[in-house]
């Protein structure tokens, strides 16, 4: 019987073949990198100069509406400017111009005719009888810094002459309504509640009563009117506080115009008289009734003191029977031509 060779077991499995032991120790080596979080990216830094800033997302703001902020007019030392009617054309204008004859300006170009201007106390506007009704003459007022005309009366006859009280309330100017004879009205400076302030004498002429200065203490007025033939006038003072009729103040003088004005102060009037075409500017001291002659031929009117009192303007005919406006120191002295111009230039007034 064959020996069995028990060395041999035929019931085992085969041997397995296991992984090298470096391969596991890589393995183990590897683990901790899974483990870690990456670190982020570094920043670079920016160059020198160059900074990068996020900008806000953008936003609207609306630009404010623009304004209109009118000039001022030039104001010299002697009340700064003058202003006239000067004819141009067919029709009489409203004009200004700087008292050294500078700044020339015409305020009004309408084909209309404007007459008597005269300066607010505060020099914002310009009070004028205007015909724009093309019937009547009317008062109108006109702001100088937004060149608005405004309506004072309507219809309510011819009215000329008109003159601001000093604190600027009331207006004072000489109107004819129908059928009744020239007289002296008054009205609030808005045009409000328009009446008669004084009848004039019992005189049906047209011209009893041509103009009307308010002076300086806000109660007196001073009247040139006729008293007992046309276009011959002499000057009365009106008391507003009182109910005596208005004083002759002018006697002996012959040929006085229809023109007066005050002295700042209220101690003169300055008046225009003598023989026809040959007019002169007078000074009349209230209180001692004595009159002094400042100019000596030229036919000169319509004189008016300048604010300070320093300077008197006039309209003169002495250029060759061409109407034009002179200045002259209140002593009469110094005397200079301040507009040139072919049509006439009168009736001056001093911007305050």
């Amino acid at each position: 019987m064959p020996k069995l060779n028990r060395d041999k077991n035929i019931f085992s499995k085969k041997k397995k073949k296991r992984l090298p032991i470096w391969f596991l120790l890589l393995g183990l080596l590897a683990i901790p990198f899974f483990l870690i979080k990456p670190a982020a990216p570094a920043e670079m830094p920016a160059p020198a100069g160059f900074t990068v800033v996020a900008s806000p997302l953008p936003t609207y703001t609306p630009l404010p509406l623009p304004t209109y902020t009118p000039l001022p007019y030039p104001t010299g030392v002697h009340g700064g400017r003058i202003i006239f009617t000067c004819t141009r054309g067919d029709y009489n204008q409203i004009c200004m111009v700087n008292r050294d004859g500078t700044g020339l300006l015409q305020v009004t170009h309408d084909n209309i005719n404007h007459y008597y201007p005269a300066f607010s106390p505060q020099g914002e506007a310009i009070i004028y009888a205007s015909n724009q009704s093309l019937g009547t003459f009317d008062l109108y007022l006109l702001v100088l810094s937004t060149s608005q005309s405004v309506e004072l009366t309507h219809e309510i006859g011819n009215v000329f002459s008109p003159d601001f009280s000093p604190d600027g309330e009331k207006i004072i100017f000489i109107n004819r309504a129908e059928g009744e004879p020239t007289a002296l009205w008054i009205m609030d400076k808005n045009g409000e509640n328009p009446h008669l302030l004084y009848g004039g004498p019992n005189y049906a002429g047209p011209n009893t009563l041509v103009s009307a200065a308010w002076a300086p203490d806000g109660r007196t007025i001073a009247l040139a009117m006729s008293e007992n033939q046309l276009f011959e006038y002499e000057i009365f003072l009106l008391d507003t506080q009182s109910d005596e009729p208005p004083r002759r103040v002018t006697y002996g003088l012959l040929g006085i115009t229809g023109s007066v004005d005050w002295s700042p102060d209220g101690r003169f009037l300055l008046v225009s008289a003598g023989p026809p075409l040959d007019k002169d500017i007078f000074r009349y001291e209230i209180e001692t009734g004595i009159m002094t002659r400042f100019t000596a031929g030229g036919n000169n009117n319509s004189a008016v003191y300048s604010p300070d009192g320093e300077f008197i303007v006039f309209n003169s005919l002495r250029n060759n029977d061409q109407a034009d406006l002179y200045l002259m120191r209140a002593d009469g002295s110094d005397l200079q031509q301040i507009t040139e111009n072919s049509e006439p230039d009168w009736q001056a007034q001093w911007e305050p």
